[in-house]
């Protein structure tokens, strides 16, 4: 018996090394259909079963659970998925307005004094539009938030994201994010790369190789972000 427990403890303890944890409740709505509910995204396994244990007490779902998973999900040492994955992001009548995948995208900057991290994407939608993801955590896989901004002006792109909620920053974020950007880097004379802006700007342009049309120039003014 003294085995087994050690035996599970050892599997569990190596386990929270190597996962998050994923809750989602499922219901039955209709007959034969059913419905999963992301209740959130944790780093310990104990957290997520008592967040569960909340629910099955106090949750106030319109239909009866019908059970809860907890889902170990697979990380890197960057705490990233380590799956590749793909996303289409539409509008509320339906239309395609950005389409990404995880491959397709490179870190930019982060700070874990400010505990953000900045990662450029290349939208192969429809529309290419120019952006940059930002994530309330200096280790994008353990961010609860991010936000997709326009590199051209102060606008949000539609923000859903893998298990992160939609992030509209308040004033004092935006104006952390501007001073932020704005921080001088120190590099080699010869990279183009002077402040966070720029090194932005130069993960987006890495991604977009040979498609000159996309790439940004490294004087593109930093939009007014406190407008956002």
């Amino acid at each position: 018996m003294l085995r087994m427990i050690f035996r599970y403890n050892f599997f569990e303890g190596s386990m929270r090394n190597n996962y998050i944890y994923q809750l989602t409740a499922t219901i039955l709505p209709y007959e034969n259909e059913s419905v999963q509910h992301d209740l959130g995204i944790f780093t310990s396994f104990r957290k997520a079963e008592a967040v569960m244990r909340d629910y099955v007490k106090n949750g106030n779902f319109r239909c009866p659970v019908y059970c809860y998973t907890i889902a170990f999900l697979p990380l890197n040492d960057d705490f990233e998925y380590v799956l590749e994955q793909r996303m289409n992001l539409y509008s509320s009548d339906g239309l395609l307005q950005i389409s990404e995948y995880n491959v397709m995208s490179c870190v930019a900057t982060w700070s874990k004094r400010l505990n953000i991290n900045i990662r450029a994407y290349v939208d192969i939608g429809p529309f290419q539009k120019p952006y940059f993801m930002l994530y309330n955590h200096w280790q994008r896989g353990l961010a609860t938030k991010c936000a997709r901004i326009s590199f051209l002006e102060p606008k949000y792109e539609l923000s859903a994201s893998y298990n992160k909620s939609v992030w509209f920053l308040d004033e004092n974020e935006k104006r952390m994010l501007v001073r932020f950007l704005k921080t001088k880097v120190k590099y080699a004379p010869q990279d183009n790369r002077k402040n966070k802006w720029q090194c932005v700007i130069s993960a987006f342009n890495n991604e977009v190789q040979g498609e000159n049309d996309l790439i940004l120039p490294y004087d593109l003014p930093i939009p007014d972000y406190r407008k956002l």
